[in-house]
């Protein structure tokens, strides 16, 4: 799973840890998708994150997360 300081050349879900939208999605079908968003969400609640400057959107990632579990869900129900 790609995250943290190690760059790649995948499209970006969290732009302050680096989480990708396929190390996502991985650990989604893994069943370990929860750890990596729990993850996300505790650094957030303690202001460990750099959305502002970080994320060209300049907003929180954690709506991206949930739209990408939304269509996920979507593609298995179908």
């Amino acid at each position: 799973m790609s995250c943290c300081n190690t760059k790649t050349n995948e499209k970006p879900l969290c732009y302050c840890f680096n989480i990708s939208e396929n190390a996502y999605l991985k650990a989604l079908k893994s069943g370990k998708g929860k750890v990596l968003k729990d993850f996300v969400v505790f650094q957030t609640k303690h202001n460990y994150c750099n959305c502002e400057n970080l994320n060209p959107s300049k907003q929180c990632c954690l709506k991206a997360f949930k739209a990408l579990e939304i269509s996920q869900k979507m593609k298995t129900d179908a």
